[in-house]
């Protein structure tokens, strides 16, 4: 996720740059919807964001629109010009940024969702009252901040280091939130720094906010897939990934099927929160699985292993090891009191309010047969192994 978040939109802008110097210039009818195309994209890309509830990239295609030369506005009362300028947007636009990634993700159907937004791009309006108001304690401001140089494109010390804190916290967002849309950030930084350097440019700069608008696109595009064919709780593809997969599998395979021994009761006895804890840990090992094999949550403590090919004899040593590794693992469950406890009183009782579990799977597999059809017969008939093999005592692998 964290290298997904840095490259896509280093990339996207790196060829829009090239696509224009190289090539796309020759054409006069890309120059002429270069003039409304990156308000029209940065707005789709809105529009798709809200209906994911995607209020950071709603912010960050927001920032874009507001860089557009042509929309600008929040700049209008600034009396410098040249370098400290283009110092004043993208520190006011990293100033946004950072804000923006400590504020939590609201829906804008609840009114919390649209005070997050006002407050994420409450720098730009700063920044307008700020000039009229201060005009010569920020010039001073500015001019401290660019006094030690650094070559032009890099503007000064001080500069760099907020542009850095900025990638870093955006990647350490992705990181913390196992997902890529915070990497918009970058993507919004680097066009505002290459934007700056090029002034009077029109058709480049236009170009620069463009990839912003396709990061953000590609990003809300492949979290809407991951809420579509990934389980939230586990991690694994689901149960719609796997019939996808289904139609892609050849004559030749094995499924398997899955299931926790005795999870009701495991759930009734320690609470669901310790329930979850559990379908994570076995999703986790189950996800070691060697042979080529591939796994999915199928529903409740269900889950689904499909093998690409007749290795029935290695299969099943693999289904062995996978079944032992979970049973041999010692689940520590703490006290349901523990969270309410004081940190002193948790550390008296650590040893005392520890129980130490373990959980065993039962799985059921078939071999693909003309006779069985379909990959859903298939699956059908791999159900009932796994009931066999809970009928004969469960931890067990049956076909």
């Amino acid at each position: 996720m964290v290298i997904k978040a840095l490259f896509i939109p280093v990339a996207l802008v790196v060829l829009s740059y090239l696509a224009h110097v190289e090539y796309l210039f020759q054409f006069g009818a890309w120059n002429r919807a270069l003039e409304w195309l990156p308000q029209v994209s940065l707005l789709l890309a809105i529009g798709l964001a809200a209906q994911y509830n995607q209020i950071r990239v709603i912010i960050a295609c927001l920032l874009g629109l507001a860089m557009l030369p042509e929309l600008d506005y929040w700049l209008a009362h600034v009396p410098v010009e040249g370098q400290l300028l283009k110092v004043t947007k993208l520190l006011t636009i990293s100033t946004a940024v950072i804000l923006a990634l400590c504020l939590p993700n609201k829906s804008l159907r609840h009114w919390l969702g649209w005070l997050i937004m006002l407050v994420g791009i409450s720098p730009l309006v700063i920044n307008y009252f700020g000039w009229q108001v201060f005009p010569s304690q920020l010039v001073k401001l500015l001019s401290f901040l660019v006094e030690a140089r650094l070559p032009e494109p890099f503007f000064s010390y001080p500069v760099l280091a907020v542009c850095l804190l900025v990638i870093l916290l955006s990647l350490l967002a992705c990181w913390r939130y196992n997902q890529a849309q915070e990497g918009v950030f970058i993507s919004l930084l680097c066009a505002g720094w290459l934007s700056s350097q090029l002034v009077g440019n029109q058709q480049l700069v236009a170009l620069c906010f463009l990839s912003v608008a396709i990061c953000a696109i590609i990003f809300v595009a492949q979290y809407a897939y991951r809420l579509a064919y990934y389980d939230e709780l586990t991690g694994l593809p689901s149960r719609r990934a796997l019939n996808q997969y289904a139609s892609s599998l050849g004559r030749n395979y094995i499924v398997v099927m899955s299931d926790v021994d005795h999870f009701k009761k495991f759930n009734d006895t320690y609470g669901h929160d310790v329930g979850d804890q559990v379908l994570k840990l076995v999703a986790s090992r189950l996800n070691q699985v060697g042979q080529g094999g591939r796994v999915f949550r199928y529903g409740g403590e269900e889950f689904t292993l499909v093998f690409k090919g007749h290795k029935q004899t290695k299969v099943v040593a693999e289904l062995e090891r996978l079944r032992q590794s979970i049973a041999e693992y010692d689940m520590v469950v703490r006290d349901k009191t523990r969270a309410s406890q004081s940190k002193k009183n948790r550390k008296t009782s650590a040893q005392s309010s520890k129980q130490v579990v373990n959980v065993t799977i039962s799985l059921g597999y078939c071999v693909s047969n003309k006779s069985y059809g379909s990959f859903d017969a298939c699956l059908k008939i791999a159900d009932e192994a796994l009931y066999r093999a809970k009928k004969a005592g469960r931890n067990c692998v049956s076909d």
